[in-house]
């Protein structure tokens, strides 16, 4: 089951981004439409998929498949399955319902994209008290910040990287990431999201990190694992991928201090949409499976896009 009714896709893209989308993502705007239109039709035929089959919101997923529409028709499953099968992340979520964490500092993102046009999201999560609230309001957080850069034309072409303060965590934040949680999140962001990860760089990194990111790392990717980056409290570093003037001056750039709060208002202002946005999902609670493992797909020959090519 489908909802369209959609408008028909502009490209805002500069013309750099629509050569890198083309040489990167097998994006080829002579064939968009068609490429747009042929996974809506898969999409279609799923009776138990209550989304949206708009252009700009299929294209996300296309993007982030490089235009192999059977991987992109199986993220759109995985994706939808994920919020079902975890409806204590998922049931209610909207920006006024994760406001406190908003304003604990916890999340946000750098006002200025970095030099390869990527959105920098800073997570601290030293600035969450687990006494006060758990680490699902921080997940949520965090998918809503996702979820809001990914409908960004120019995120979905360069992708994201995360920079993670880890000052002040403790081992109240240690007792509080299970091996589960950390199932889910790596599953989220490898696995059931319409973005392309680029890079994590940590700093500050205490001495109970290594003990959490053990948690971590046995649910990390091989490609995830060579993203990783860590400064300890070499802010230098931070100048190789984001230019001086868009560093925080308390990060050792000549931009103003960091702060969330433009963010957060941001995010707030979007609560209607987002709460639209929860409509979505599935109708029967039950999706059939992907007819391919992915692994598998990566390796044919011919999937639809090679056939073109």
């Amino acid at each position: 089951m489908a909802e369209n009714g959609s408008p028909e896709y502009v490209c805002t893209l500069s013309p750099e981004l629509v050569k890198k989308a083309q040489e990167e993502l097998n994006e080829k705007p002579e064939w968009r439409s068609r490429d747009i239109q042929a996974l809506r039709e898969m999409v279609e035929k799923e009776k138990a998929l209550r989304i949206r089959t708009d252009d700009a919101f299929l294209l996300r997923f296309l993007r982030a498949k490089k235009f192999d529409y059977e991987r992109a028709f199986n993220l759109i499953m995985t994706h939808f399955k994920m919020r079902i099968d975890n409806a204590e992340l998922f049931e209610g979520l909207r920006p006024l319902a994760v406001k406190h964490v908003l304003e604990a500092g916890v999340t946000g993102v750098l006002p200025h994209r970095d030099k390869l046009g990527r959105r920098v999201i800073v997570f601290r999560p030293g600035k969450w008290n687990p006494s006060k609230f758990g680490i699902t309001d921080v997940f949520r957080t965090n998918f809503l910040t996702m979820s809001r850069l990914i409908e960004e034309e120019e995120t979905q072409i360069n992708g994201l990287v995360m920079m993670m303060d880890l000052d002040g965590i403790g081992w109240a934040h240690a007792k509080s990431i299970s091996p589960l949680y950390a199932k889910k999140f790596m599953g989220l962001i490898q696995d059931a999201f319409p973005a392309r990860f680029k890079g994590m760089h940590y700093f500050n990194e205490p001495t109970i990190f290594d003990y959490i990111f053990a948690i971590g790392k046995q649910f990390m990717k091989e490609k995830t694992v060579s993203r990783l980056h860590f400064h300890g409290n070499r802010y230098e570093e931070l100048k190789e991928f984001i230019d001086e003037e868009n560093i925080p001056e308390d990060y050792g750039g000549k931009g103003p201090k960091y702060s969330n709060k433009e963010w957060m208002e941001e995010l707030l202002k979007l609560d209607a949409h987002f709460d639209n946005e929860a409509k979505y999902g599935l109708v029967d609670g039950t999706l059939k499976k992907p007819t391919m493992k992915e692994d598998a797909i990566d390796c044919m020959v011919g999937s639809y896009r090679k056939l073109d090519v």
